[in-house]
């Protein structure tokens, strides 16, 4: 399961995505596809529900779109944005 974590605020910003973390003092800007994986994950999901809704809305691959995925959570991971529970 992925979920959000911490005190991210996060705003769009045309396709994409601007959030800041006054925790953690960082800021992360996100492409239109890590905005919609974000999107996705409001409400925990896991990575194959949020990879059927991107295959569907992307031109990828299933199998590229889970490496890629799975990148960017490892990321979001590492700023404390996201907690991924991989059992």
């Amino acid at each position: 399961m992925i979920e959000r974590k911490g005190d991210w605020l996060s705003a769009r910003v045309g396709d994409e995505i601007m959030m800041m973390s006054p925790e953690h003092g960082k800021y992360i800007g996100m492409n239109e596809v890590g905005a919609r994986i974000w999107e996705l994950i409001e409400t925990p999901s896991d990575i194959a529900t949020v990879c059927a809704t991107l295959v569907r809305e992307f031109e990828v691959s299933p199998e590229d779109c889970e490496a890629e995925v799975g990148s960017f959570l490892a990321e979001m991971e590492k700023h404390g944005a996201v907690s991924v529970d991989r059992a």
